[in-house]
């Protein structure tokens, strides 16, 4: 006889499925009897609570608590709702909408902290823009902005520089655990904010690729707007401006054609070494000469088909390839949740607004040692 488990709270079970946006029919079909274990008591067997805590990325043992713990409710209506009307289809996947929520929360976690102690987060201070200025000249000011003019920044340094004008950024996990999303589910999302507005850049991209996301999503709180990167019912006329903005930011027109009149515009190799220089991916650098008219479609078409095929190649190495020996915990975690949370938090624990225990677990840290290394890196 298949075990059963006790005391499940059949309301805590629609909570977790409501808030990242699964139906009945959606777990039904991996849990059947879903429906009679929610609105009919019926006792479930520990594969199918294993099975539901895996759907709703909480731990089984928040099924059977009096009610949803704080830390596990990823619904946030009002945040959602800005989204949901030209974003509907989007939202329904539930792996984004809960990242989207919990993100939200760190923020307001930081924003509070820093409340407490005196030391208020300035308001978000960008460079204003004109009516319908262009890319080019918005991106100028932005070089100014981030004192960066004549520098090729890789991405943690772009990414420091966005964060020293109180912008939260936020990196997906590569790992299995709340903040992980697959390849293609989406690249950067924005959301605007005044004070601390946020930018969440998905992690499975690669580093170069990141880079160009993010200055990308910076365009759209620029234009103090809310949008996802890529996603097909967006402005068509805001994502082109963005990706020219992030193209100007990163590959200034002039460097950038100094560099290629140096080096062969038709030689994949030497693409690849203008976007090292760059500090760009090969397939931007691409684009970005098709895009000044350093090469025409002939060249651009069969040099994209070259890139192609190895990034393909590349990809199956990769995955062929070991994985790596182990993880470095405090690295991971100043990577994904960036200085400004962590600093906030470091602060608060010195500042005995919160404990040893509670500073590891907002960092999703097991062990003291590690959080002290954490530090150390700041």
């Amino acid at each position: 006889m298949v075990a059963k488990v006790e005391n499940v709270n059949p309301e805590i079970l629609r909570k977790c499925r409501e808030q990242i946006g699964l139906s009945l029919s959606d777990v039904k079909k991996r849990v059947g009897k879903i429906a009679a274990i929610e609105q009919e008591g019926h006792k479930p067997t520990f594969n199918q609570l294993d099975t539901l805590a895996e759907l709703y990325k909480v731990p089984r043992w928040v099924f059977v608590s009096e009610s949803l713990p704080e830390q596990y409710r990823f619904s946030r209506n009002f945040s959602f709702r800005k989204f949901r009307d030209k974003y509907g289809e989007f939202f329904s996947n539930s792996d984004i909408r809960r990242i989207t929520a919990m993100v939200e929360r760190l923020r307001d976690l930081v924003l509070e902290l820093r409340e407490d102690m005196d030391e208020p987060v300035e308001p978000f201070n960008p460079p204003v823009l004109e009516s319908e200025a262009p890319a080019p000249v918005v991106a100028a000011h932005v070089r100014d902005w981030l004192k960066c003019a004549g520098e090729n920044l890789d991405f943690r340094e772009w990414k420091e520089k966005l964060e020293e004008k109180s912008i939260f950024i936020f990196t997906t996990s590569k790992y299995k655990g709340w903040s992980h999303v697959d390849e293609g589910q989406f690249r950067g999302l924005a959301i605007y904010h005044s004070t601390l507005p946020i930018i969440i850049i998905n992690n499975s991209d690669a580093k170069k690729a990141r880079t160009f996301s993010l200055i990308h999503e910076l365009g759209h709180l620029l234009r103090k707007k809310s949008e996802i990167a890529h996603w097909r019912d967006s402005d068509q006329d805001a994502e082109i401006w963005c990706d020219e903005l992030a193209a100007n930011v990163l590959m200034p027109s002039k460097e950038f054609r100094a560099v290629a009149r140096k080096l062969r515009a038709d030689d994949l190799n030497d693409i690849k070494k203008i976007a090292e220089s760059f500090k760009v991916s090969s397939y931007a650098c691409l684009v970005r000469m098709k895009q000044l008219g350093i090469i025409g479609s002939d060249i651009y078409q069969n040099l994209e088909s070259e890139l192609q095929e190895l990034y393909e190649q590349q990809k199956k190495q990769l995955k062929e390839s070991s994985p790596p020996l182990g993880r470095n915990r405090p690295d991971e975690v100043l990577d994904q949740y960036g200085h400004i949370y962590t600093r906030a938090l470091f602060q608060a624990y010195h500042s005995n607004e919160i404990g040893l225990h509670k500073l590891c677990r907002l960092f999703g840290l097991k062990k003291a040692s590690d959080a002290l290394r954490l530090e150390k890196e700041l």
